[in-house]
């Protein structure tokens, strides 16, 4: 058995890791490392898509390995004459998609549309909903792909990829391996553990957490796995030097308690993924007697996932919020046709009787809806945790003092509401006593060092490096 670590390692995210064995080649997820990218990369400086994956292959954020890339993809290469493989049939059997977040899922959009993509049923239902309201970009073609690339769009025909759906606790094969999708939470539906039988057996963490997984599911996971002879933990390790344990009621009651005293508009932002956000904030301003208003793209994933079948409470409290906009794309336009909405000048008159979702990049609509001392941002959302993600937080902070919003700390940061999506270091030694692994390959960290301190028997990977087990 063999696994090779093209990303995911000495970083968070950036998953790209593949497995040779039993004749048999799997990738471990096929995300996008914003580290590596944004070394070369940021909002105004984006790789060329008229070049296909050139880009991606020079600054090495994608294998350079044949076999794996769509067809379209390497004739524009062919075109240019970059030095790269000719097209070749897949020589990979599938992809193990752990869930749908870009760091684990991004640049399957640039893979052979024959080599099939192995995730849950809710992972690729918000993989659709995604397709629909993202723009039309080569790195959106992770659902369905516009072919060929080196076309213009108008001649180009949209094909869905080729997914697999299994189901949890149930054994599947992909050629020689058995593998089995395990359930686990994360600050995004769908997520799962694998289960990999080959000549060595390996867990893959993909990215979890406990703090919201039911007892009864839990002890359930933990008899399966205590029961099994796991040789390799593939373990990520995001928050492995923190050792407090949040819960999502954390963030309701800090939310509400806040809400509480705001008299005059309150505003907050939130992942996108994270439903379970939604509904906490939901909750928040239906008991605080406001109207809870999404912007298009915050409001379309939450009604087309209940749409697809997807459970979400609390629906009935929510607006559309009617931004102004050039152009409206046809979903966004269904949207209006089937849905209640507001518009800026509806809630600026009524500032006390909304909850408007606004991120980073909308923050301008604060100037349509004319917040005042009395309002409130709230952050529910992760801390900058880079550079760029540090200038974006001091940008919006000037947002805030502009219009001398309430929401900010002693030291002129924000007072957040938020929990991760990932284990705490104390939950992650009881988990890793719990099923006893053989042998632990830190992943999704930049201190796998830490792991030494959890486990006697600790292999430590560099990006690029190939390990034979």
């Amino acid at each position: 058995m063999k696994l090779t670590f093209f990303g995911g390692v000495n970083e968070i995210g950036g998953n790209q890791i593949l497995l040779e064995d039993k004749d048999t080649r799997v990738f471990l997820d096929f995300g996008k490392s914003y580290k590596e990218a944004g070394k070369y990369f940021e909002e105004f400086v984006s790789p060329r898509a008229v070049h296909g994956i050139k880009d991606y292959l020079e600054l090495d954020l994608i294998p350079k390995i044949e076999g794996v890339y769509r067809k379209d993809l390497i004739a524009i290469l062919k075109e240019e004459k970059f030095n790269f493989f000719d097209y070749r049939e897949p020589l990979v059997d599938g992809v193990l998609l752990s869930h749908a977040h870009l760091d684990h899922a991004g640049y399957i959009s640039f893979l052979d549309e024959k080599i099939p993509i192995v995730c849950s049923e809710k992972t690729k239902t918000i993989l659709d909903v995604l397709n629909t309201i993202r723009p039309s970009t080569l790195e959106n073609e992770i659902a369905k792909i516009s072919l060929p690339r080196n076309r213009p769009p108008k001649d180009r025909e949209k094909k869905p990829r080729n997914f697999k759906i299994v189901k949890l606790y149930e054994p599947f094969f992909i050629k020689n391996l058995e593998i089995l999708a395990l359930p686990i939470d994360h600050s995004v539906l769908g997520a799962v553990m694998y289960l990999i039988k080959g000549t060595k057996t390996i867990l893959y963490s993909g990215d979890f957490r406990l703090s919201e997984i039911p007892k009864s599911e839990l002890e359930q996971l933990y008899n399966f796995l205590k029961n099994q002879k796991i040789d390799y933990f593939l373990c990520e390790g995001t928050r492995i030097l923190e050792n407090e344990v949040f819960r999502e009621e954390d963030v309701y009651q800090k939310a509400k308690k806040i809400a509480e005293k705001v008299k005059g508009l309150l505003v907050a932002d939130y992942s996108l993924n994270d439903t379970l956000r939604f509904q906490t904030l939901c909750k928040v301003a239906k008991e605080t007697k406001r109207k809870l208003a999404m912007p298009f793209n915050y409001f379309g994933f939450i009604s087309l996932l209940k749409e697809k079948g997807v459970q979400i409470q609390d629906f009935n409290n929510v607006f559309l919020y009617e931004k102004k906009k050039g152009a409206l794309q046809k979903w966004e336009r269904d949207l209006l046709q089937r849905y209640p909405f507001v518009n800026s000048k509806e809630i600026s008159k009524n500032k006390r009787d909304y909850f408007v979702i606004l991120n980073y990049h909308q923050i301008q609509e604060l100037i349509d809806l004319n917040p005042d001392k009395d309002s409130y941002f709230l952050r529910a959302i992760t801390e900058p945790h880079s550079e760029e993600m540090e200038f974006s937080e001091e940008r919006l902070i000037n947002w805030i003092k502009h219009f001398q919003m309430q929401g900010l700390n002693k030291d002129g940061k924000f007072e957040r509401a938020h929990i991760s999506g990932h284990i705490s270091g104390k939950e992650l030694e009881e988990f890793i006593e719990k099923i006893k692994p053989e042998c632990i390959i830190p992943i999704h960290t930049e201190y796998p060092e830490e792991f030494k301190k959890l486990h006697k028997n600790v292999i430590l990977v560099k990006r690029g490096e190939m390990v034979k087990l």
